[in-house]
């Protein structure tokens, strides 16, 4: 590839509506990997009732469902508040872009979801490894916000890893609950 293709994200040089959209997208793919992790928990919690790819289309399910929610729900809301011209209305439309960031997570998982249809592992091991991305992406995210408003770099693990506690605490409950 051409020099100069990949540019780093400088969001000083973005404008004020734009990082309001990506902040927004960002909040909606966390709370799409704490949704997925307890999904993907309850599917680790009993492998053996699931084929690979039962367990990819209950996340396909769950990621768009949680999308088509949104967006209904914006639509609801923005209809009630605005009138019947809901998509012309700016906000209404950043709320529908920032729902496409509840797709991304089932990413992961359904790459060791398929690696395992292949026979690299077992589909147990494959929903583990799921768990431990969303996990990880939820503690990355955290770092990466977290070293936007501090400098002490234990102070920031410190901070992401209580954050990430919270999807550990999803898992947690859900295995519980099973």
């Amino acid at each position: 590839m051409a020099q100069g293709k990949h540019k780093k994200l400088n969001l000083h040089n973005m404008s004020a509506d734009d990082r309001t959209l990506l902040a927004e997208m960002l909040r909606e793919r966390i709370y799409a990997t704490i949704t997925l992790l307890a999904v993907v928990a309850a599917l680790w919690q009993h492998p053996d009732e699931h084929q690979p790819l039962g367990a990819i289309g209950v996340i396909l399910g769950t990621v768009v469902a949680l999308w088509l929610a949104t967006i209904v729900a914006a639509r609801i809301s923005y209809t009630a508040v605005h009138g019947a011209a809901v998509h012309k209305e700016p906000k209404y439309l950043e709320a529908s872009k920032a729902a496409s960031g509840l797709l991304t997570p089932a990413g992961p998982p359904i790459f060791f979801i398929l690696l395992s249809m292949a026979g690299i592992c077992s589909l147990k091991t494959a929903l583990f490894i799921g768990m431990l991305s969303l996990l990880a992406s939820l503690f990355l995210f955290s770092v990466m916000s977290g070293n936007r408003v501090t400098d002490g770099k234990v102070k920031l693990l410190v901070f992401s890893a209580m954050q990430t506690i919270i999807g550990i605490g999803v898992v947690l409950l859900k295995l519980a609950v099973e």
